[in-house]
C-alpha cells in the first residue's frame, strides 16, 4: 500500500493506494500517528481514489481517526471512494455517520467550512452584538453570495382553491433545502391530492400536515435519496443561496417574544446594519418556543373542493371552513426547526419584480392590517432539546434536532408564537425568482399568457386579468406610501 501525506493550509490530505486490509490499516495507523501528534491539526481527508479495497481493520482507523478530530472541533472527510468501498461502509452501517465526497474538491470546501466553524467559536465573544427592548443579538458573518427566494406557483392558485393535477410539480429530497409551502407526498395524485397541507422542508427532511381530518403531522428523513420518494407541491417558496449573516437571540421578555416582535427586531436592525437588506428576510431557525400558536388549514385546496360562492378561502365566509386559529398555546417548550419569509413593508418594495411579490405572498393591504410587514413560517415541532450556548453553523444544529430529538407535529406559526431563544440563519433576499428548473412535474398544456389570463378570467371580479393584478398591485402601492406616511410622521 502507498500512501502520500500532502498539507493544504490548516488541513492535511492523505492519499492512498493499494489495499486497506490488516496490512494496509497497520501502515496507515503508522502515518496517522506522526500526523495525528500535532494536537492543533483538526481536519484530514482521505483520498481513497485508488483504493480497491477496504476490511474491517481499515474501517477501525476510520472510526478512530473521526473521534480524534472531533474532540478536537474538527472533521475527518473521504473522498472518491469506488463503489466497492463505499459498499463495504454501506454494509457496516457506517455512511450515515461518515462525511463522504464523490471529489477531494468537495471534500476540501466542507473542510474549510468546519475550520471557519472552528475559527468563530474561538471569536465568539469579539463578535457584533446588540441589545434591544426584547433582546439580545449576537451576529455571526455568513456568506457573501446574493440570495433568492424562489417561488413555484402562486399562493393566489392556494386561496381561490384552483390545484389540479396540472399544478403539481414534483422534487426529490436531495434537491430541498430549506422551505415552506403546501404539499404531500405519495407515489399517484390519488395518494395526496385531497390531503395536501401545509409543509416544510428542512436539513434535508420533508415534514407536512395532511388535511385528512386526523389533524396528524408527518415527518420524513430520508437516508439515502434514491429519487423514489418525491415531494409533491403546487406553491412554494425555498431559500437559495445560504445564509448571509446567522445569529443568536436571546428573549429577555418575560414568557419569551412573539415572532411577530422578533421580526419587527430583525427589520430594524436589518434597516440599520445591511446594505443588502431590500425589504424581504428569508430566514431558518433552530428556535426554543414557550407557546406555540398554529394556524392549520383544514382542506386540500384542489379545486374540486372550491367554495361554491366563489369566494377566496381566506374570505370572512369561508375562513372558518378552511382554518382553524388556536386561541390558547397547542405546545408549550418545544425545540422548534423554522422555515419562513418576513417582509417589511416600510421599504421600497419597487426593487422586486411585482409579478414575484403577487405569487410569493399574495399582498393583499386588508390581511396586513397596521403591523407593516407579511410574515409567513412553518415548523417542524420537536421535544426540548437542550440548545448550546454557542452555535456558528446552522446546517448541524438542524441535523442534530431532527436526527436526535423525538419528533411531535409540524404547524404553521401564528405571529403571536413566543421564543426564548434561537439560532437563525438570515438571508438577505434580493431576488424574486420563479421556480421551474429542478422540479419533475410538467403542465397539462404549456404555461403561455393567453391560457394563464383565460384561467384566471374563470373566476376573477375583473374581465381581464392585466385589469385585475393592476388593481391589487395599485392598492398595495397606495398602502405603502400610507404605512411609509404613518412612519415619517413618527419620525
Amino acid at each position: 500500500m502507498e500512501i502520500t501525506v500532502r498539507r493544504h493550509g490548516d488541513t492535511v490530505v492523505i492519499g492512498m493506494s493499494g489495499r486497506i486490509d490488516a496490512f494496509g490499516a497497520g501502515e496507515l495507523e503508522k502515518t496517522l500517528k506522526n500526523i495525528l501528534a500535532d494536537e492543533e491539526l483538526a481536519c484530514i481527508a482521505f483520498d481513497m481514489a485508488d483504493v480497491r479495497y477496504l476490511s474491517s481493520a481499515g474501517i477501525r482507523s476510520i472510526v478512530r481517526t473521526m473521534k480524534i478530530l472531533h474532540r478536537r472541533n474538527g472533521a475527518l472527510a473521504l473522498c472518491a471512494l469506488c463503489s466497492y468501498c463505499r459498499n463495504v461502509l454501506d454494509t457496516a452501517g457506517m455512511t450515515s455517520s461518515l462525511n463522504i465526497f464523490a471529489t477531494r474538491s468537495e471534500a476540501m470546501t466542507f473542510l474549510q467550512s468546519v475550520h471557519w466553524e472552528r475559527q468563530a467559536l474561538d471569536n465568539w465573544e469579539s463578535m457584533e452584538t446588540a441589545d434591544s427592548p426584547i433582546g439580545k443579538f449576537r451576529f455571526v458573518p455568513g456568506e457573501n453570495s446574493p440570495c433568492e427566494l424562489k417561488v413555484i406557483g402562486s399562493i393566489a392558485d392556494i386561496f381561490h382553491s384552483r390545484i389540479d393535477e396540472s399544478r403539481i410539480f414534483s422534487r426529490g429530497f436531495s434537491q430541498t433545502e430549506y422551505s415552506i409551502g403546501v404539499g404531500g407526498l405519495g407515489e399517484v395524485p390519488d395518494d395526496y391530492m385531497k390531503v395536501l397541507g401545509s409543509m416544510i422542508t428542512i436539513g434535508g427532511t420533508m415534514a407536512w400536515l395532511p388535511t385528512d381530518g386526523h389533524d396528524l403531522a408527518d415527518f420524513l428523513v430520508p437516508r439515502n435519496d434514491t429519487g423514489s420518494v418525491m415531494i409533491r407541491t403546487p406553491f412554494n417558496l425555498t431559500l437559495s443561496g445560504g445564509f448571509n449573516e446567522y445569529i443568536m437571540f436571546e428573549s429577555t421578555e418575560e414568557g419569551g417574544t412573539t415572532l411577530d416582535r422578533l421580526y419587527r427586531g430583525l427589520f430594524l436592525l436589518s434597516r440599520r446594519r445591511r446594505r443588502d437588506f431590500k425589504g424581504v428576510l428569508g430566514v431558518a431557525a433552530w428556535m426554543q418556543v414557550s407557546e406555540l400558536m398554529a394556524g392549520t388549514m383544514m382542506r386540500s385546496p384542489v379545486r374540486e373542493f372550491a367554495p361554491e360562492n366563489k369566494k377566496a378561502i381566506t374570505d370572512p365566509v369561508n375562513s372558518d371552513e378552511w382554518f382553524k386559529r388556536d386561541v390558547l398555546p397547542r405546545h408549550r417548550d418545544v425545540s422548534c426547526l423554522t422555515c419562513g419569509v418576513g417582509v417589511d413593508l416600510s421599504c421600497d418594495l419597487s426593487v422586486y419584480d411585482q409579478s414575484g411579490l403577487y405569487n410569493a405572498f399574495y399582498i393583499d393591504p386588508a390581511t396586513a392590517g397596521d403591523r407593516g410587514h407579511i410574515l409567513n413560517n412553518h415548523a417542524a415541532v420537536f421535544e426540548q432539546m437542550h440548545m448550546p450556548e454557542k452555535m456558528v453553523c446552522l446546517d448541524k444544529m438542524v441535523r442534530d434536532v431532527s436526527a436526535k430529538a423525538e419528533f411531535k407535529d409540524m404547524r404553521k406559526l401564528r405571529d403571536n408564537s413566543r421564543v426564548t431563544r434561537a439560532f437563525l440563519g438570515v438571508s438577505y433576499i434580493r431576488k424574486l425568482a420563479r421556480d421551474d428548473a429542478g422540479w419533475q412535474g410538467t403542465a397539462e398544456i404549456p404555461v403561455s399568457r393567453t391560457i394563464a389570463e383565460k384561467r384566471y378570467r374563470e373566476e376573477a371580479e375583473f374581465p381581464l386579468v392585466p385589469q385585475k393584478r393592476e388593481a391589487e398591485l395599485n392598492k398595495f402601492q397606495r398602502f405603502l406610501e400610507a404605512q411609509q406616511a404613518k412612519l415619517g410622521s413618527q419620525d
